[in-house]
This record gives structure tokens, sequence and C-alpha cells, in this order.
């Protein structure tokens, strides 16, 4: 009873909402297109919302729909905002900007509840834009929602596919749902493990242009790194097969900027840089003497850019994409396309090496010193030079100068926007690590030692529940690289002798886990971390960890099954990898699952019914006990008129059975108060009123 009464206030509840007169489809339609139109103009926002606010309004009988002239007006005005928005550009945002305008104004030609097609139309429109999202984003957080938005979405086609018969139970709305599910989860596990893997997406659209990049740049000027500094957001992941090395090789090379005005600091001119590629199998001809091999996988996060990283210097990588890597000039590791998407791929890199060079050009280039800026730093280099006439003692007195003149390790040094390096060197003597390199770097160019700044991340932070390593937007770090007379670029991190007590606090505002492996001289960062060790502390790090440990082995199993895992996976199994397997598999298990449904749902209907069919040859033998000649080839239909004839007072009771089984047996009705009803009748029928 209780139940019963749950499922009425629910069906109230739909009925106050107006169900019937669509003012559901409207919002569920906005809810589907919210992760678009969030990152979309304001303007194509609100033409969205417009549309199906008048839907709404419409279906709950407040104003009336469009006419076919002005609903032409309001296209040509969508068209119109679009090219304002986004021109000619043909994009992906351009494309899900249109579809979802499209959408809501196809919302104003559903006339009402009974127009069919326009709301299934409209429907089928809206899980395609649910699918849409994935071209973003494949995490769960987005599974999930696409997951409950699919589930209403499913709810409004059933209820309008009943359509004029009254709502069936939100129970059994679920049960049905549920079914559905359970039939299509293991047709997509097949297709999920078995359909081809194909290195790449599938189809793209030219890119946006208007999306937003993450974490490091091409360019560096005094407080570029520092912005970064206070960022939790996560640049990559990496799984190292065996324990990491120590935290002065953990340097994850990124952009090398060779040219600067005195400010601004950038890769070299492009009229100035070699064009030609080093394939990835060549890297070994440019780094010598190396040894201390570490493997890894990286598991890096989308930021528009075509930079991949891993630990200077790698020599070995592998992966389904490995045609697309490469090294530029500079020796940074490259993708022929920007990472739009989730990217793996595994690394073996030489922690102990010399980096020789790829070109004349670039040792001519890296002495460039900016004409008429910083003069000081200028001056004291070449200072050292007249002085010294080895440039390992030039470094040193470098580095010895940082390490003995009061220099400290800040985020916040001011604004240095004249002459940075004079303003650093001489006056302030507080900075970044942006501030310490690209000092570093004039110094030695003035002192006539090639020189160039590297940016890139630098160390990692355990994650104790998953055992794997992260590494931060807050991990961004910029170094320096010298070329000596024994042709090889060499690492100077000058941040690396700043003393202990020359790091200000507000290096350790965010949270120290960062700094576990980090290059910086912190001899107490184990008494920092105790100070924040309370049991709320342990108890939100061990959550935040576990969340991301999910999102780790998500990306790791799910989105990183790759043509490398499926080929594992076959190779299992005792099964080549190839094409024609793979379809073999995938036609072969997709029958079996049909054929295993169609048993299931065969058997189940047989055990609902086979109770059913003795009662009713109880039915019948009743019947012939009475006086009639039934046969069981007669069907029910002929049975039931015989029947009426030959005993007209209990011709309702006769019908109701016979009805009732024809419900059940050939309807696929099997409601339980319906065959306990059935039983009962069959149970309680008289025939002693034959005329």
């Amino acid at each position: 009873m209780q139940k019963r009464r749950d499922d009425n206030q629910i069906n109230k509840l739909l009925s106050m909402l107006n169900f019937s007169s669509n003012s559901l489809l409207p919002i569920v339609l906005l809810i589907t297109m919210l992760p678009h139109l969030y990152t979309t103009s304001v303007i194509i926002f609100l033409s969205c919302v417009f549309f199906l606010c008048w839907f709404f309004l419409h279906s709950s009988g407040f104003i009336r729909l469009p006419d076919k002239f002005l609903i032409f007006v309001l296209i040509i005005l969508s068209i119109i905002i679009l090219n304002l928005e986004y021109g000619f550009v043909f994009s992906q945002k351009t494309a899900l900007s249109l579809l979802c305008i499209m959408v809501s104004l196809k919302c104003l030609e559903i006339k009402n509840d009974g127009d069919r097609r326009n709301i299934f139309l409209i429907i089928f429109l809206a899980y395609f834009i649910l699918a849409t999202h994935f071209l973003y984003s494949q995490g769960i957080s987005l599974l999930i929602f696409v997951m409950i938005d699919g589930l209403f979405l499913s709810l409004l086609l059933i209820a309008f596919n009943r359509k004029p018969q009254p709502l069936l139970s939100l129970e059994h709305n679920f049960n049905l749902l549920g079914q559905l599910f359970l039939k299509a989860l293991p047709i997509a596990i097949i297709l999920f493990l078995f359909f081809p893997r194909i290195p790449g997406p599938l189809w793209s659209l030219p890119d946006d242009g208007q999306t937003g990049t993450t974490g490091l740049t091409d360019k560096m000027y005094p407080g570029s790194v520092s912005k970064l500094s206070a960022s939790k957001e996560i640049a990559f992941r990496v799984d190292f097969k065996k324990s990491p090395p120590a935290a002065d090789k953990l340097y994850w090379r990124g952009p090398v900027l060779n040219h600067t005005d005195g400010f601004l600091w950038s890769q070299s001119p492009s009229k100035h840089r070699m064009t030609k590629k080093i394939q990835v199998s060549d890297i070994n001809q440019f780094i010598s003497n190396s040894k201390q091999a570490v493997s890894y996988t990286v598991t890096l996060e989308p930021h528009q850019k075509q930079w991949l990283f891993s630990l200077e210097m790698p020599v070995k990588i592998s992966g389904d994409t490995i045609n697309n890597f490469y090294f530029n000039h500079d020796l940074q590791l490259l993708n022929k396309n920007k990472i739009h998407q989730l990217t793996q791929y595994q690394v073996t890199s030489m922690t102990d090496f010399k980096l020789t060079s790829v070109s004349h050009n670039e040792q001519l280039e890296s002495l460039i010193f900016p004409d008429k800026h910083n003069l000081k730093t200028l001056s004291l280099g070449r200072q050292w030079r007249k002085k010294i006439n080895n440039d390992r003692k030039i470094i040193a007195t470098a580095l010895d100068y940082y390490r003995h003149n009061d220099f400290y390790y800040t985020k916040n040094p001011g604004a240095m926007t004249v002459e940075p390096s004079d303003q650093f060197l001489f006056e302030k003597k507080r900075g970044f690590c942006e501030h310490y390199a690209s000092s570093f770097v004039l110094l030695m160019r003035a002192a006539g030692i090639p020189a160039r700044v590297v940016t890139g991340y630098q160390g990692i932070e355990k994650n104790e529940v998953g055992n794997y390593y992260i590494v931060r937007q807050s991990n961004a770090h910029a170094w320096a690289e010298v070329w000596l007379e024994n042709k090889t670029w060499i690492r100077i991190d000058p941040t690396a002798v700043i003393p202990a007590d020359h790091i200000e606090a507000d290096i350790f505002d965010t949270n120290l886990e960062r700094l576990s492996f980090s290059s910086l001289n912190i001899p107490n960062l184990t008494r920092l971390s105790s100070q924040q060790k309370t049991a709320l502390y342990n108890l939100w790090k061990t959550v935040t960890q576990s969340i991301d440990n999910l999102k780790h082995n998500w990306n790791n199993w799910i989105l990183g099954y790759d043509q490398s895992k499926q080929n594992l996976l076959l190779s299992l199994m005792g099964i080549q990898a190839d094409w024609q397997n793979l379809i073999i598999l995938m036609v072969s298990g997709m029958a079996v699952i049909f054929i295993t449904l169609k048993a299931i749902t065969f058997y189940k209907q047989y055990r609902k019914t086979d109770k059913v069919y003795q009662f009713y040859l109880t039915f019948i033998a009743q019947l012939n006990h009475a006086g009639m000649s039934i046969k069981l080839s007669d069907t029910p239909y002929q049975i039931k008129d015989q029947a009426i004839k030959t005993f007209p007072r209990s011709a309702s009771s006769i019908k109701l059975i016979i009805d009732h089984y024809i419900m059940i047996r050939y309807a696929s009705q099997t409601d339980k108060e319906l065959i306990k009803d059935f039983i009962s009748r069959v149970k309680q029928l008289k025939l002693n009123n034959a005329v």
C-alpha cells in the first residue's frame, strides 16, 4: 500500500509539472547543453536559453509559438550571431554552437505533446549532443553527468512513446531502463575490448584557436613562471618501473628559450631555427656518455600545445602515437599535433648524460646579448672573463655570486619591468626561478659562454594510495644550459645554490608534497610537513589521493586502452593480433551475447507462463468435463466464443480468463497481479449453469 501511495505521489508530481505539455523537455535539453554553453560566448548561451524558455512558456500555456516567418527570422539572426562570434572558421566549437542553437530552435516547431516526430527527433539529437561532450574530456565526472542526463532523456523518450496512454510508475520505468542497460553492457564491453584500435583520433575538426591553453607557454618574463606556482592543476602523471631518480635529476624538459630582448624570452625566430625534425630513433647521436637509465610511463593531460615532457634526456620512446613524436633543434620532445586529449607514452631516459649540439647556429644564437639593455649585467660578465680564462671557473664564480650575496628565493619579489636582470642582480636580489635562470644566462653570454634558458617542470609529488607520481603546474621551473669547451651542453640550476635560510615562507604556502623531490636546498621540509600532519589533514589527503588514484586508473585502463594493451590482451588469449581476428572475436562475442539474451528471455517467459499454461489446461478440462469438446488446437478466441454460448451465465468470468491468458501468453504482460487474478478466476469458475 505504501509503495502504491508513493507511486501515486510521483505521478501527481509529474502532473503538477505539466509533464504532458512538454514542460520537462526544455529543462532537460538545457542541462544536456550546459557543458558546451558554459565554454561558449554569452550571446550564444543566452540565445539558446531564450529559445528554450519560449518553448517552456508555450508548453505551460502562457504564450504562443512563433509563426514560420518569425522562425525564419530567428534562424537568420542565429547564423549572424555565429558568424560574428567565429567568422567563417569551421571548428569544433562552431559546429557544436550551431548544433545547440538549431536544436533549441527546433523546439519552437513542436505544436503539442502529440507531435511525436519533432519530439523524438529532438531527443535523439540530445543523445548526440551528450556524446559530443567527450570531444573535450573523457573524465569520470563527465561520464557520470552523461549517464544521469541520459537517464532523464530515456525517461522522457519512454513517456512520450506511451502517449496518449497514461504514465507508467517510476519503478516500472527504472526497471525497463535497467533491463536495457544490462542488455547493452555486454555488447559495449565486447566492442571496447575487440574493436580495432587506430592510433590517433578517428576524425577531427580544425583547431578552435579560442581554446584556452594551460600551463607553460613558449614565452618567459619576470613573474611568468611564479604565476603557476600556486596552481594545483595536474600537468601529467608518471608511473616509474622502479624507484624514481634523485631530486637533482628530476628535470622535465619543455620549451627552450634562446632569444631575448632583455625582458621577454622566447624561442629562436623561425628564420634562424633549423626546420628539420629529428626522429626519435636518431636522438642517440646527440646524447653521449649516457648512463643511469630510468623507465617510466607519462600520462599527459591535454594542454593545447605540441609539447611532450620527459626527464632529461630521453633515449627511447614507445607508444601508439610514436610516429607523431619528434625532436626539434633544441632537443625538445614534440608531437605532430596539439595535445587536445589525454596522451600516454613510455620513455626511457638517461639522467646522467652529455648533450651535443645540433647545429653551429645554436651556439651563435646562445651568445647574443640584447643591445643597450642590462648593461650592469653585461659589465659583470665581462669582468669575470677578463679575470678568469676558464669557462667552468666562470660558472662556479657566478654560482658563488648567488650563494654569497644575500639572494633570496621568493614567489613575490615585486615587479621588475625595466632592465630586470640589472634590477634583480644589483638591487632587489629577490626572485623566483625565472629571475635566476634568465640573469644567469645573460651573465654567461656576457662572459662569452653560450647559454640558454630551459623551461619545464622540476620534481614530483607521490600519490601514496596508487604508488605513482604527479607533476603539477606548481612544479613549473626554469633553469639554464651552458655550452662548454668539450662540446657539450650542461644543465645549471642557480636556484639550487640558494641557502635554506634564504628560501622565504611563501614558497611553502601551497601543498608541501610538491617539494618532496625539489632541487631546492630545503633541509627542514620534514619539520615543516609535520606541522600539517593533523588527523583532518591526513584524512583530506587520503580522500583526495584516492580520488586522483581512481582518475589515474580510469586513464590507464579505460582511456589508455590503446593498440598495445589490446595486443597484450590478445596475446594472453593466445590469439594473433590482426584485424581479421579482432573482427571474428567481435562478431562471435556479440552473437554469443545475442543468443544468451534470447535464451534468458525465453526461459524467463517460460517460467512465468508455465504455471499459467497449467491452469489454462485446467480451465479447458473444466469445460470438457461440463459437456464441451475442446481441442488444444483450438485458439483462445474460438474457445471463448464456444464457451460463452454454452455457459452464458458464466460469460463474464470466461471472457476475463481468456483475455487474461492472451495478455499473459501472447502480449508478454507478466504483471504478478494479472497472473494472480487469472489463477484465482480459474479456481473459482463454476460451470453448472448450462442452458
